[in-house]
């Protein structure tokens, strides 16, 4: 997929990505991008892959959304209440709403609206949607629909393969206006038309005035990058993958001293979450490849503890979760651990240390730091 991609990555991605074809025709897309969610194909690697085609200039709309995953990321990692609060806001509303017949007809696929009940089929059946699609997803169920913003991000996170934690919720939250103070997006009947290649006309009212959403959600201060312990010395040192960053088994795992390798998904945190099992099983597979005679995956903490016990550890090293379902999971793991006599060692990426301090205001900023990174991949 990726190199059958590459060719189409340049100028015709920029001229094209834009157009929602329908889940039968993507040729204008990568659809890599569940892969990418896991660095199963890390950025950096995949930005290397394309200016082996084009050059940077004729793939700019490309490198840009590539990283506008790790913009998202950055800012999130930048202001991590920002998730805690939308897991409140989201089990307020969750209550609010347990019998919303409105809402209850979007999720069955029974609005009423054609666009909204074939995305919402397509998002349950393939676990992707285009990403102008999400867009107007997202505008018709906050501003037409007047439904909570917090549960439409979480009905597309338990079922995007790519639903990643910053990505997704940030996105909700900049198209009900809450990303940046004072801009919404509004989708309208004629550009869903033009940009579904005329597939969709929506023939009800589609909003014209954005809903006001409370600022009690609004964007907190942007904290500091704080470095993160050193290496240390170990006798006996172990990898842990965790689904966000599947390529730590290159960049962690090549380094001498490692002696064992292993996986963590941890399942009762996906259920919790309310994950669909296509969307564990997905990630679950390609983290099993990824460790391939290395190691196995583990679902539970505890069993992690035990393998490491197992292998006499007392190191451990881990690429550096981004704020989501490891938030609270890994201080847990950490201690656990600690009384073990194992210490865990996070460790970042040049990649996100380079880019997440970048994060902290808007994308047009933040896309200043691309130049030194393609010098870096490139020198």
């Amino acid at each position: 997929m990726l190199e059958a991609f590459m060719p189409r990555a340049g100028v015709e991605y920029g001229r094209r990505r834009n157009i929602d074809y329908g889940p039968k025709s993507r040729m204008n897309v990568s659809g890599l991008s569940p892969w990418v969610r896991q660095r199963v194909i890390p950025e950096w690697e995949l930005i290397t892959e394309v200016l082996k085609h084009h050059t940077s200039g004729e793939a700019s709309k490309f490198i840009d959304e590539v990283c506008w995953r790790t913009y998202w990321k950055g800012w999130l990692r930048l202001r991590p209440t920002v998730w805690d609060d939308y897991i409140a806001e989201l089990a307020k509303d969750r209550d609010a709403m347990a019998d919303h017949l409105r809402l209850q007809s979007v999720l069955a696929a029974d609005s009423g609206i054609d666009c909204m009940d074939a995305w919402t089929r397509e998002l349950i059946d393939t676990g992707y949607l285009h990403n102008h699609a999400r867009m107007w997803y997202a505008s018709i169920w906050i501003h037409t629909l007047h439904l909570p913003w917090s549960l439409g991000a979480d009905f597309f996170m338990r079922h995007l393969l790519d639903g990643d934690p910053a990505v997704n919720t940030l996105s909700w939250r900049w198209v009900a206006g809450l990303h940046t103070q004072g801009k919404s997006y509004l989708a309208t009947a004629s550009n869903i038309q033009t940009y579904s290649n005329g597939r969709f006309f929506p023939q009800v009212p589609l909003a014209t005035v954005p809903v006001e959403v409370s600022q009690s959600s609004g964007a907190p201060p942007a904290d500091t990058l704080e470095p993160l312990m050193p290496l240390g010395e170990f006798s006996r040192v172990g990898v842990l993958l965790q689904e966000d960053d599947l390529s730590a088994i290159d960049w962690l795992g090549d380094r001498s001293g490692v002696v064992a390798c292993a996986g963590c998904l941890p399942q009762q945190t996906y259920s919790q979450h309310g994950i669909e099992p296509s969307v564990f099983n997905f990630r679950h597979a390609c983290m099993a490849d990824a460790l391939a005679s290395k190691g196995a995956v583990y679902t539970q903490l505890l069993e992690v503890v035990e393998w490491a016990r197992n292998h006499a550890l007392d190191g451990l090293l881990i690429a550096e979760p981004p704020i989501g379902l490891w938030t609270h999971l890994l201080p847990e793991l950490e201690d656990t651990l600690r009384r073990e006599g194992i210490q865990l060692v996070v460790q970042r990426h040049w990649w996100d240390e380079h880019f997440y301090p970048h994060a902290r205001a808007g994308f047009f900023r933040f896309k200043k730091a691309i130049p030194a990174a393609i010098d870096h991949l490139t020198s």
